[in-house]
């Protein structure tokens, strides 16, 4: 078990505050474990090529999500798809072979379930 020993700004603080508040969290930690497992899931799909968005069905409008852990993810699966294209394109991975983005999830949300 790791532990950490984190400097927050004081508007880091009360935002980690408001989260415990608005989704009914206890602790830091669980705000920090949500956090990570959000960050994972997102982080995998984007790898996948997909957007991380939110919807409006009403209004039939998105927001994507654009951060640059999220982006580094997407921008990293591209350019080793792109590299491994160039060295053999009947090579290149399906999205269904992306089950190493999917397992490394899963078990994140083992570790911190």
């Amino acid at each position: 078990m790791a532990r950490f020993n984190l400097v927050l700004s004081d508007t880091q603080n009360a935002l980690i505050d408001d989260l415990k508040t608005l989704c009914d969290l206890q602790t830091t930690k669980d705000v920090i474990e949500n956090a990570l497992m959000l960050l994972g899931w997102a982080a995998a799909e984007a790898t996948k090529g997909r957007s991380i968005a939110s919807v409006d069905e009403e209004r039939k409008v998105y927001q994507e999500v654009q951060t640059p852990a999220l982006l580094g993810a997407k921008l990293k699966t591209e350019l080793a798809k792109k590299a491994t294209e160039k060295l053999a394109p009947s090579a290149a991975p399906k999205e269904s072979e992306s089950a190493p983005a999917k397992s490394k999830t899963r078990a994140l949300a083992r570790q911190l379930g």
